[in-house]
Protein backbone atom coordinates (compact mmCIF):
# COMPACT_ATOMS: atom_id res chain seq x y z
CA UNK A 1 0.00 0.00 0.00
CA UNK A 2 1.12 3.40 -0.86
CA UNK A 3 0.26 7.25 0.60
CA UNK A 4 -0.02 10.17 -1.61
CA UNK A 5 -1.00 13.52 0.01
CA UNK A 6 -0.74 16.01 2.97
CA UNK A 7 -2.20 15.51 6.61
CA UNK A 8 -5.24 16.87 6.23
CA UNK A 9 -6.03 15.00 2.22
CA UNK A 10 -4.05 11.77 2.74
CA UNK A 11 -5.33 9.10 0.22
CA UNK A 12 -3.76 5.08 1.09
CA UNK A 13 -3.81 3.23 -2.33
CA UNK A 14 -2.68 -0.23 -3.82
CA UNK A 15 -1.16 -0.82 -6.81
CA UNK A 16 -2.40 -3.92 -9.34
CA UNK A 17 0.27 -4.08 -12.17
CA UNK A 18 -0.53 -6.15 -15.19
CA UNK A 19 -0.61 -6.25 -18.81
CA UNK A 20 -2.66 -2.83 -19.70
CA UNK A 21 -2.43 -1.04 -22.12
CA UNK A 22 -4.18 1.88 -19.81
CA UNK A 23 -4.36 2.85 -15.98
CA UNK A 24 -7.68 3.23 -14.25
CA UNK A 25 -8.26 4.06 -11.12
CA UNK A 26 -11.58 2.87 -8.88
CA UNK A 27 -12.93 3.46 -5.44
CA UNK A 28 -14.77 0.34 -4.08
CA UNK A 29 -15.92 -0.60 -0.16
CA UNK A 30 -13.78 2.75 0.58
CA UNK A 31 -10.40 1.46 -0.86
CA UNK A 32 -8.46 3.26 -3.59
CA UNK A 33 -7.54 0.93 -6.31
CA UNK A 34 -4.59 1.76 -9.13
CA UNK A 35 -4.71 -0.29 -12.00
CA UNK A 36 -1.27 0.28 -13.97
CA UNK A 37 0.57 -1.40 -17.05
CA UNK A 38 3.73 -3.07 -15.31
CA UNK A 39 6.44 -0.38 -16.50
CA UNK A 40 4.39 2.68 -15.09
CA UNK A 41 6.79 4.05 -12.55
CA UNK A 42 5.80 5.53 -9.16
CA UNK A 43 5.89 8.89 -9.62
CA UNK A 44 3.77 8.43 -12.97
CA UNK A 45 1.01 6.40 -10.48
CA UNK A 46 1.37 9.60 -7.90
CA UNK A 47 0.68 12.33 -10.83
CA UNK A 48 -2.56 10.34 -11.47
CA UNK A 49 -3.68 10.26 -8.07
CA UNK A 50 -2.94 13.76 -7.88
CA UNK A 51 -5.00 14.75 -10.86
CA UNK A 52 -7.95 12.60 -9.80
CA UNK A 53 -7.09 13.71 -5.86
CA UNK A 54 -10.75 15.46 -5.38
CA UNK A 55 -12.75 12.87 -6.81
CA UNK A 56 -10.53 10.06 -4.94
CA UNK A 57 -11.57 11.65 -1.69
CA UNK A 58 -15.55 12.60 -2.51
CA UNK A 59 -15.56 8.63 -3.06
CA UNK A 60 -14.05 7.07 -0.17
CA UNK A 61 -15.52 10.15 2.28
CA UNK A 62 -19.04 9.44 0.48
CA UNK A 63 -18.24 5.64 1.37
CA UNK A 64 -17.49 6.58 5.16
CA UNK A 65 -20.93 8.38 5.55
CA UNK A 66 -22.72 5.52 4.21
CA UNK A 67 -21.15 2.46 6.43
CA UNK A 68 -21.45 4.90 9.60
CA UNK A 69 -23.99 2.73 11.50
CA UNK A 70 -27.15 4.24 12.73
CA UNK A 71 -26.35 5.01 16.52
CA UNK A 72 -27.62 7.93 18.21
CA UNK A 73 -26.54 7.61 21.62
CA UNK A 74 -25.96 5.08 24.60
CA UNK A 75 -26.87 5.33 28.44
CA UNK A 76 -24.29 5.72 31.27
CA UNK A 77 -25.38 5.94 34.71
CA UNK A 78 -28.77 7.71 33.25
CA UNK A 79 -27.15 10.00 30.90
CA UNK A 80 -26.77 10.27 27.10
CA UNK A 81 -23.68 9.86 25.56
CA UNK A 82 -23.66 10.98 21.74
CA UNK A 83 -21.21 8.22 19.75
CA UNK A 84 -18.93 9.13 17.49
CA UNK A 85 -17.07 7.10 14.97
CA UNK A 86 -13.54 7.48 13.39
CA UNK A 87 -11.27 4.97 11.17
CA UNK A 88 -7.39 5.17 11.91
CA UNK A 89 -4.26 2.90 11.15
CA UNK A 90 -4.66 1.07 14.24
CA UNK A 91 -5.15 -2.89 14.81
CA UNK A 92 -7.65 -2.84 16.97
CA UNK A 93 -11.22 -1.02 18.03
CA UNK A 94 -10.42 1.63 20.61
CA UNK A 95 -12.84 3.40 23.07
CA UNK A 96 -13.02 7.03 25.09
CA UNK A 97 -15.22 8.64 26.97
CA UNK A 98 -14.89 11.79 26.25
CA UNK A 99 -15.91 14.91 28.43
CA UNK A 100 -17.90 16.83 26.24
CA UNK A 101 -20.65 13.65 26.79
CA UNK A 102 -19.43 11.96 23.60
CA UNK A 103 -18.34 8.51 23.04
CA UNK A 104 -15.62 8.02 20.66
CA UNK A 105 -15.23 4.77 19.07
CA UNK A 106 -12.15 4.35 16.75
CA UNK A 107 -12.22 1.77 14.42
CA UNK A 108 -8.88 0.25 12.54
CA UNK A 109 -9.32 0.91 8.35
CA UNK A 110 -9.77 -2.32 7.58
CA UNK A 111 -13.36 -1.93 8.87
CA UNK A 112 -14.50 0.23 6.12
CA UNK A 113 -14.36 -2.69 4.08
CA UNK A 114 -17.22 -4.61 5.98
CA UNK A 115 -20.28 -3.99 8.25
CA UNK A 116 -19.04 -2.58 11.12
CA UNK A 117 -22.41 -2.44 13.30
CA UNK A 118 -21.10 -5.67 15.01
CA UNK A 119 -17.72 -4.32 15.97
CA UNK A 120 -19.58 -1.16 17.24
CA UNK A 121 -22.10 -3.20 19.33
CA UNK A 122 -19.32 -5.26 20.88
CA UNK A 123 -16.91 -1.93 21.76
CA UNK A 124 -20.10 -1.06 23.60
CA UNK A 125 -20.77 -3.84 25.64
CA UNK A 126 -17.08 -4.19 26.31
CA UNK A 127 -17.61 -0.62 27.96
CA UNK A 128 -20.30 -1.64 30.07
CA UNK A 129 -18.39 -4.63 31.40
CA UNK A 130 -15.87 -2.16 32.41
CA UNK A 131 -17.32 0.18 33.99
CA UNK A 132 -19.33 -2.64 36.15
CA UNK A 133 -15.88 -4.41 36.89
CA UNK A 134 -15.00 -0.89 38.18
CA UNK A 135 -18.21 -0.04 40.07
CA UNK A 136 -19.50 -2.90 41.65
CA UNK A 137 -17.26 -3.83 43.87
CA UNK A 138 -17.53 -0.91 46.06
CA UNK A 139 -21.50 -0.93 45.59
CA UNK A 140 -21.20 -4.71 46.66
CA UNK A 141 -19.02 -3.80 49.70
CA UNK A 142 -21.63 -1.01 50.54
CA UNK A 143 -24.65 -3.16 50.96
CA UNK A 144 -22.51 -5.79 52.49
CA UNK A 145 -22.02 -3.47 55.29
CA UNK A 146 -25.68 -2.00 55.67
CA UNK A 147 -27.33 -5.53 55.53
CA UNK A 148 -24.91 -7.48 57.34
CA UNK A 149 -24.80 -10.25 54.90
CA UNK A 150 -22.58 -11.35 51.70
CA UNK A 151 -23.18 -13.67 48.74
CA UNK A 152 -20.85 -16.73 48.25
CA UNK A 153 -19.64 -14.90 45.51
CA UNK A 154 -20.26 -12.44 42.33
CA UNK A 155 -19.97 -12.19 38.76
CA UNK A 156 -20.83 -9.70 36.06
CA UNK A 157 -22.38 -11.72 32.83
CA UNK A 158 -24.87 -10.60 30.40
CA UNK A 159 -28.59 -12.40 30.99
CA UNK A 160 -31.43 -11.53 28.74
CA UNK A 161 -33.85 -9.16 29.63
CA UNK A 162 -32.44 -9.74 33.53
CA UNK A 163 -30.53 -7.27 35.40
CA UNK A 164 -29.58 -8.79 38.61
CA UNK A 165 -29.70 -12.37 39.71
CA UNK A 166 -29.23 -14.73 42.35
CA UNK A 167 -28.20 -18.18 42.60
CA UNK A 168 -29.21 -21.45 44.19
CA UNK A 169 -25.87 -21.08 45.12
CA UNK A 170 -25.88 -17.91 46.83
CA UNK A 171 -23.74 -16.45 43.60
CA UNK A 172 -25.13 -12.69 42.93
CA UNK A 173 -24.73 -12.21 39.05
CA UNK A 174 -24.77 -8.62 37.64
CA UNK A 175 -25.81 -7.81 34.38
CA UNK A 176 -23.39 -5.02 32.53
CA UNK A 177 -26.38 -3.45 31.21
CA UNK A 178 -27.29 -2.13 34.40
CA UNK A 179 -24.88 0.53 34.47
CA UNK A 180 -26.91 2.28 31.49
CA UNK A 181 -29.40 2.97 35.13
CA UNK A 182 -28.92 5.79 37.53
CA UNK A 183 -26.54 4.71 40.08
CA UNK A 184 -29.31 4.43 42.86
CA UNK A 185 -31.12 2.00 40.66
CA UNK A 186 -28.09 0.10 40.45
CA UNK A 187 -27.47 -0.03 44.24
CA UNK A 188 -31.21 -1.03 44.43
CA UNK A 189 -30.66 -3.97 42.50
CA UNK A 190 -27.87 -4.88 44.37
CA UNK A 191 -29.79 -4.81 47.43
CA UNK A 192 -32.74 -6.50 45.85
CA UNK A 193 -30.18 -9.50 44.63
CA UNK A 194 -28.82 -9.49 48.61
CA UNK A 195 -32.28 -9.96 49.65
CA UNK A 196 -32.57 -13.08 47.85
CA UNK A 197 -29.40 -14.50 49.78
CA UNK A 198 -32.19 -14.59 52.99
CA UNK A 199 -35.72 -14.86 51.39
CA UNK A 200 -35.96 -17.07 47.82
CA UNK A 201 -38.83 -15.43 47.26
CA UNK A 202 -41.19 -12.02 46.81
CA UNK A 203 -43.19 -12.30 49.87
CA UNK A 204 -43.74 -9.93 52.49
CA UNK A 205 -40.76 -10.17 54.71
CA UNK A 206 -38.43 -9.80 51.57
CA UNK A 207 -40.02 -6.60 50.78
CA UNK A 208 -40.35 -4.99 54.13
CA UNK A 209 -36.20 -5.83 54.33
CA UNK A 210 -35.80 -4.12 51.36
CA UNK A 211 -37.83 -1.00 52.14
CA UNK A 212 -36.71 -0.66 55.35
CA UNK A 213 -33.08 -0.10 53.14
CA UNK A 214 -34.31 1.37 50.08
CA UNK A 215 -37.64 3.50 51.25
CA UNK A 216 -38.03 4.46 47.25
CA UNK A 217 -37.67 0.87 45.98
CA UNK A 218 -41.20 0.90 44.43
CA UNK A 219 -39.91 4.24 42.16
CA UNK A 220 -37.24 2.38 41.12
CA UNK A 221 -38.79 -1.03 39.81
CA UNK A 222 -41.04 1.46 37.92
CA UNK A 223 -37.88 2.70 36.31
CA UNK A 224 -36.83 -0.57 35.30
CA UNK A 225 -40.18 -2.89 34.82
CA UNK A 226 -40.05 -2.48 30.95
CA UNK A 227 -36.09 -3.20 30.94
CA UNK A 228 -35.26 -5.58 27.42
CA UNK A 229 -32.17 -6.08 26.18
Amino acid sequence: MSIFGKRDSVIAYTVNKAINKEMYITVQNGEVVVNAPWYFSSNKIQEAIKAKKNWILSKVQEYEKQNIPNIQSVKIFGYNYDVKVLYKNIKTPELELKENSEIEITLPNKYKKVGNEQILKMSIEKMYEQIANNEIDGIMEKVRIMLGIAPEEYKINRMKNILGKCTEGKTIIINPELMKYRKEIIEYVVVHEFCHLKYKTHGKRFYEMIEKNIPNYKKYEKEIQEFQI
